[in-house]
């Protein structure tokens, strides 16, 4: 059973409300899912330009501060700088029991520096693989040296907490590999099946001019390198080869939106895609629902959040076999793994699904029947349970 003293947390985040990636949406989801549970969530946060040092993201108070634009990111992601003095009176001020940080970046070790320096219990949840970083610079630089030093900025920031939270048993190996010491424990992002589910998508169609005749093949990724999106689109040509009534959708952003709109011209593919950019809840949800095959092509995840959703909403998986990938670990009997970065092997997995109506069915069913084992209020539970550990020590 849970301990029913209320807490009061402060998670740091520095793009939280700006940056919709993964990382971000499962930050949110979590501090409303607390809040449900009465407890008190602050943010501590990057300041952008034009926003107060004070603001609320979905009600929750956020704490902004200075804060200089990552490279290659138009903006969208900061850093914020602080310091452990004003920390410190933020987390006397407003009674902090708990300072879970979600990011590697200056103002965790800030944070972590000033929580132990009030006796209060530290979380690093780290929502960051290098190869975010590695696979968006020149080829030259993708190397295992770096990878390594990235890696070690991770642990150094990770190892002064008092325990490190990991999405999967694939990134709790993967820290662990490298410095046995850390104090971990696995909680997944989760999916909230309450949401996900199957729903009515006809307003979907409707609303982007969609046929609602054709199959519809699915990828739900941020526009960046590592999610691998050019394979997909490269693979779309072999499937049109033998199912010329296909129509993928591609729903997400990032700054390799042109050059994807410019690859499918090439390919002479633009009739059948299209790339919707960011949509509202309520219209992936319907995406979700309107597929017929799901596909992430991503090259690094260290969990897939995507994944679960669409698993949710009882559709098979195509999913690619990275080694750098934990989603991989979700195709059981529900979809198909294909080699990374093969267009036409990807085009055969996801035509042997559009040859059978049965199969995909029936691979919908068991992603259904897996996604149930990840039902994000578990996870909340778990996450509960872990605050009022470290509370007591």
């Amino acid at each position: 059973m849970v301990d029913k003293k209320k807490l009061n947390i402060a998670i740091v985040s520095d793009c939280i409300g700006y940056v919709l990636g993964g990382s971000f949406v499962s930050t949110l989801r979590f501090a409303k899912l607390l809040r449900k549970e009465g407890h008190k969530v602050i943010f501590i946060s990057a300041r952008y330009p034009k926003t107060k040092e004070i603001d609320y993201i979905h009600g929750i108070k956020t704490y902004r501060f200075f804060s200089v634009p990552f490279p290659s990111s138009a903006g969208k992601l900061r850093a914020s700088f602080i310091s452990v003095r004003k920390l410190k009176k933020i987390f006397i001020n407003e009674k902090i029991d708990i300072v879970h940080t979600t990011m590697i970046a200056p103002s965790v070790y800030s944070s972590i520096k000033a929580a132990r320096l009030l006796g209060i219990p530290t979380i690093s949840h780290p929502h960051y693989q290098p190869e975010n970083t590695l696979l968006s610079l020149p080829k030259i630089f993708q190397n295992r040296m770096l990878k390594e030093l990235l890696y070690n900025i991770i642990i150094n920031a990770s190892k002064k907490a008092d325990v490190v939270i990991c999405p999967t048993k694939f990134a709790e190996h993967e820290l662990k590999s490298r410095y046995a010491r850390l104090k971990t424990i696995v909680i997944s992002n989760g999916v909230n099946l309450k949401r996900f589910k199957r729903t009515n998508f006809k307003p979907f169609l409707t609303k982007y001019g969609l046929d609602p005749n054709k199959k519809k093949i699915l990828c739900v990724a941020r526009l960046s390198p590592e999610k691998n999106i050019d394979t997909l689109i490269k693979a779309i040509p072999f499937v049109l080869e033998r199912h010329r009534n296909v129509h993928f959708n591609i729903v997400g952003d990032g700054n390799s939106m042109p050059e994807f709109n410019k690859l499918s011209k090439e390919l002479k593919i633009e009739d059948n895609i299209t790339i919707f950019g960011r949509v509202s809840d309520k219209d992936l949800l319907m995406a979700y629902n309107s597929c017929d095959i799901f596909v992430l092509p991503s090259l690094a995840e260290l969990e897939g959040m995507v994944i679960l959703e669409a698993m949710a909403c009882c559709k098979p998986i195509v999913v690619a076999n990275s080694n750098d990938s934990a989603s991989r670990y979700f195709v059981d009997g529900n979809g198909f793994l294909f080699k990374p970065k093969s267009p036409n092997n990807l085009a055969e997995k996801l035509v042997c699904l559009l040859d059978n109506e049965n199969l995909r069915r029936k691979m919908g069913q068991r992603s259904f029947k897996i996604s149930k084992k990840y039902d994000i209020n578990e996870s909340i539970l778990k996450l509960i349970g872990l605050y009022n550990t470290l509370k007591k020590a």
